[in-house]
């Protein structure tokens, strides 16, 4: 369970790591990193693609593998059907989707990086989502433990994965639907010029990802 946690908040580990030349006449780092956490987060290609940072086939490309490579991972080790793939794709999109934030403003530094100002709020959905899953397979168990105790045919192992999947999404998903979220906070990510090009650093990305959700109920 919480290894599929992990999974899902390492899902910004696939963001676009393209970068803008720093030779730009103007370059513009709270746009940049905006437009680069629309696409992560919020499937929404518009601003990186105006800003040149990608074509949209490109940003739609990068945002579908980092939903599909961790599907691909479950899939092969869990025994998730298509379908059921299909519907925890659609779920882990809308948790994506619902994450909060606002792109501030960019301070320059010496350097000739940048570090901009994000402010969020943390979304509740992996606790309350591992507190109804535990709760509800508990019941699974003692409904199946006395369906056998009064001479009922056991279920089979594919039967009772399958069950457990089904409920796993069903939980998460209501989790998703019915999220609560904490006061506002800020944190900041470094854009930074690597080869003469601007990039995000991946340290401040993965804690943005990390202070975005409730990461410490997965961990």
């Amino acid at each position: 369970m919480k290894k599929m946690m992990k999974k899902l908040a390492l899902i910004m580990s696939c963001v676009m790591m393209a970068g803008i030349l720093a030779g730009c006449a103007k370059f513009d780092a709270s746009a940049y990193l905006a437009a680069l956490l629309d696409n992560s987060y919020k499937n929404d290609s518009t601003a990186l693609v105006e800003l040149g940072i990608g074509t949209e086939e490109e940003a739609a490309a990068i945002y579908e593998e980092g939903l599909g490579t961790e599907l691909d991972a479950l899939t092969a080790t869990a025994g998730i059907s298509e379908e059921q793939a299909a519907g925890l794709k659609d779920v882990m999109a809308d948790l994506l989707a619902g994450a909060k934030y606002t792109v501030g403003e960019a301070e320059a530094q010496d350097d000739g990086s940048y570090v901009v100002t994000v402010t969020y709020e943390q979304m509740n959905v992996f606790g309350p989502t591992i507190d109804t899953y535990m709760a509800e397979t508990e019941a699974l168990v003692a409904e199946w433990t006395e369906a056998v105790m009064a001479g009922e045919e056991a279920a089979s192992e594919d039967e009772i994965m399958a069950e457990v999947i089904e409920l796993f999404g069903t939980v998460l998903a209501d989790s998703v639907a019915n999220a609560t979220y904490d006061e506002p906070q800020t944190t900041t990510v470094r854009i930074e010029k690597v080869d003469n090009a601007y990039q995000p650093n991946t340290d401040d990305l993965m804690n943005l990802e990390y202070l975005l959700f409730d990461s410490d109920a997965a961990f």
